[in-house]
């Protein structure tokens, strides 16, 4: 993406609402979602246009918008799934107010409802949509339509998210960039168009760190399976070969997911997917993990945040740093890898904690199979997190940066924070691309850059570590994550001005 984009007032422009009876126009806005097709456009797409609005999508992670996007527009509804995206979505927002004054502005998605206070205001969104957006978005644009009236409520809008249940429709993914233009899985046969779907929404747990649990507080939605299916088939239809399955954890309804992937497997045999689960489902669901591997699963996603018991406590994992051994090792008896993720630095982490954490990924041989995002991942407090009440009780808790849509807070020893900043400039600059788009340094190398800074911060010398042979370990192109802050890059292009 370049750096040069900007929205010129539109000359000439007038700004009316629909007429009545007509359906809105509306651009739904993507602007991150961890380098996959938007699940998040496709699926309002299909809500809006079977009650007869006229939809046009723009995914601000692939293309840059020409300033005329804007033009015959009634309605900008932006997707914020996660923490980036919000903070892209918040500044995408404020252009559009600032360009087009009429069109109505409303930001959509998981990080909607707990960031409300923050995203609207006059110089950005008009309101946001929180929960099981779909019916919310409909209402919207039949109110901006003209065909209900202006006062009336719309589902979901402010704090409080909707959760009501709901018939999925099929995602309508017409209009959305090229699958092949998106993040693609590496296989053992090389790389190849990679797919998403969601067989869940919300999440059945409440980890006290997640951004769902202030949204959905433990509550599950099971999407159809006939839906979830249909979703696939395009994809496949499109070029995709693998699936990801996005669900939080995709063995809280383990009847459901696992009979969507057994029909997956039937009907696409050559077709591979990931998931992600959690430790205590990989321990708990052992006896499943080898029919995903059956059905074509290559590789799982794991949060296993912490090797230090107080913290994973806090963070209410529902794990304790002995599990994450006997997770790897079930994993490994169904044949599958797993890539953890970690919530590297938080109020409570040491620098013994953190040398843990890297000793631990060294000496099971991990270093090919964590990001290196990972390695530098700050706790995140948004508004809404149940964390900003721990760390007030425990007089840790700093003031909001409206900038960046968290509460701030210090470690209590601040070589922790400096080493933190360090590791994040670490995994930024591994995230960049060649030409031909493969990364400029390999995973274990930054490994390396990581532990050194570590041990060095400590000022200890680095302990020895087996080296195990390094394996091929399938994975995504993708190199960021859902809990990253956005990178410079990433923000640049929306320092806007008018033409």
């Amino acid at each position: 993406m370049t750096s040069t984009l900007a929205f010129g007032t539109l000359p000439g422009r007038a700004v009316l609402p629909a007429t009545r009876g007509d359906g809105a126009r509306v651009l739904l806005v993507s602007t991150y979602e961890l380098g996959h097709q938007p699940l998040g456009l496709a699926a309002p797409a299909a809500a809006l246009r079977a009650a007869g609005h006229e939809v046009r999508t723009l995914d601000l992670a692939i293309d840059v918008p020409l300033p005329t996007v804007l033009r015959d527009v009634d309605l900008v509804a932006i997707s914020i799934p996660m923490h980036t995206a919000a903070r892209i979505g918040l500044a995408f927002a404020q252009a559009v107010r600032a360009a087009a004054p009429g069109i109505t502005v409303a930001c959509y998605g998981m990080y909607a409802s707990p960031l409300h206070a923050q995203l609207v205001g006059p110089d950005r969104a008009h309101l946001v949509i929180g929960g099981e957006y779909e019916t919310g978005l409909v209402a919207l644009a039949e109110r901006v339509a003209g065909r209900t009236n202006h006062e009336t409520p719309v589902a979901g809008a402010g704090a409080l998210p909707l959760l009501t249940r709901q018939q999925y429709l099929v995602p309508d993914r017409r209009g959305l960039p090229d699958l092949g233009r998106y993040a693609r899985v590496r296989r053992a046969d090389g790389e190849h168009v990679a797919g998403y779907a969601e067989a869940t929404r919300g999440c059945a747990h409440a980890c006290t760190h997640c951004p769902i649990t202030p949204v959905y507080g433990g509550a599950l939605r099971l999407v159809q399976p006939d839906v979830v299916l249909a979703d696939i088939a395009q994809q496949i239809e499109a070029g995709a070969r693998h699936i990801t399955f996005g669900d939080p954890d995709f063995l809280n309804a383990v009847p459901h997911s696992v009979g969507i992937v057994e029909e997956l497997h039937r009907r696409w045999p050559e077709v591979t997917y990931d998931a992600t689960i959690k430790v205590e489902h990989l321990i708990e669901h052992a006896e499943v993990l080898p029919r995903l591997r059956a059905t074509g699963c290559i590789f799982l996603t794991s949060a296993f945040e912490s090797c230090n018991d107080a913290i994973l406590a806090t963070l209410e994992k529902g794990h304790v740093a002995a599990d994450l051994d006997i997770a790897l090792a079930n994993a490994a008896g169904a044949g599958l890898p797993v890539r953890p993720t970690w919530v590297a630095f938080t109020p409570w982490t040491s620098l013994d904690d953190v040398l843990a954490m890297l000793d631990f990924v060294a000496s099971r041989g991990l270093t090919d199979n964590v990001q290196p995002v990972q390695y530098g991942l700050r706790l995140l407090l948004p508004p809404g997190s149940p964390l900003v009440a721990t760390l007030e009780h425990e007089g840790r808790l700093g003031p909001l940066d409206v900038e960046r849509l968290t509460y701030t807070w210090h470690a209590d020893d601040p070589r922790v924070d400096a080493l933190q900043a360090e590791l994040a400039a670490i995994a930024e600059s591994a995230a960049a691309l060649d030409e031909a788009g493969l990364p400029l340094e390999e995973t274990s190398t930054t490994f390396e850059r990581v532990r050194a800074a570590a041990y060095a911060a400590a000022r200890l010398a680095p302990r020895g570590v087996p080296a195990p042979a390094s394996t091929f370990v399938p994975g995504l192109t993708e190199a960021w994550f859902c809990c990253a802050e956005p990178t410079s890059e990433q923000l640049a292009p929306f320092h806007l001005g008018h033409a």
